[in-house]
C-alpha cells in the first residue's frame, strides 16, 4: 500500500514538472530616449497566426497569450507555454506597438527601444 503511494507521487510529480517545462519565459527592458519607460506600461503576447497560402483569407490574430506591465526599471517579464514565433504589443501615448519575436524553451531576453521618427512612433529590438 505504501509503494503505490509512493508511485503514484511520484507519477504526479514528473507530469507537473514537464507541463511547466515547455514554457518559455521573455523578459527585458524597454527603453525611450536613452531611459526606462514609465512603470505601468502594459505589455502583451499572443501566438503569431499562422501563415496562410497565397491567395487564401488571412488568419485572424489569436488572443493574448500573457500580459503585463512595466516596473520602475521599465523591465517586463512574459511567459509563453508555446515555442514559436509571436506578437508583442505595447501601447505607448494611445499607439500599440508590435514587433515579432519568437518563444523558445529556454527564457529569452528582448531589451526594447521605442523610438520617435517624424512624429511617428516604432518599436525595435536593441
Amino acid at each position: 500500500m505504501r509503494w503505490i503511494i509512493i508511485f503514484s507521487s511520484a507519477i504526479l510529480l514528473v507530469c507537473l514538472a514537464s507541463s511547466s517545462a515547455s514554457a518559455g519565459r521573455i523578459f527585458g527592458d524597454i527603453k525611450l530616449d536613452g531611459k526606462p519607460v514609465a512603470a505601468g506600461l502594459a505589455v502583451k503576447i499572443a501566438l503569431a497566426p499562422p501563415v496562410s497560402a497565397p491567395g487564401a483569407k488571412s488568419q485572424p490574430a489569436s488572443a493574448a497569450v500573457d500580459t503585463t506591465v512595466t516596473d520602475k526599471f521599465g523591465s517586463y517579464k512574459l511567459t509563453v507555454k508555446e515555442a514559436g514565433k509571436c506578437i508583442l504589443t505595447l501601447v505607448y501615448e494611445r499607439q500599440a506597438l508590435t514587433l515579432e519575436v519568437f518563444s523558445y524553451k529556454e527564457a529569452t531576453r528582448y531589451d526594447l527601444i521605442i523610438e520617435k521618427k517624424d512624429g511617428k512612433l516604432s518599436l525595435r529590438r536593441k
